[in-house]
């Protein structure tokens, strides 16, 4: 195994640990989001608000864990 194998196996190691610390800052979601609605104020800027961000960070290190983890799976078999 080279060191471009060695990188992207460390990569996908540090974006799960990332990924990991990212979902556990999230809150719980609470039935109130859903009595409320998004007509609120909190619902209309989520995106501005901590959780907002984080979920967008929680996409983007899923997209880029999965791709890493096909990435280590390619490197291994070759």
């Amino acid at each position: 195994m080279g060191w471009i194998d060695w990188t992207i196996m460390i990569t996908t190691i540090i974006i799960g640990i990332i990924l990991t610390i990212v979902v556990m800052l999230q809150s719980s979601k609470d039935s109130q989001s859903s009595i409320t609605g998004s007509n609120t104020f909190y619902g209309s800027n989520k995106s501005k608000t901590l959780d907002g961000v984080l979920s967008k960070y929680t996409v983007v290190l899923a997209i880029i864990f999965c791709i890493l983890c096909f990435l280590t799976t390619v490197a291994i078999l070759k």
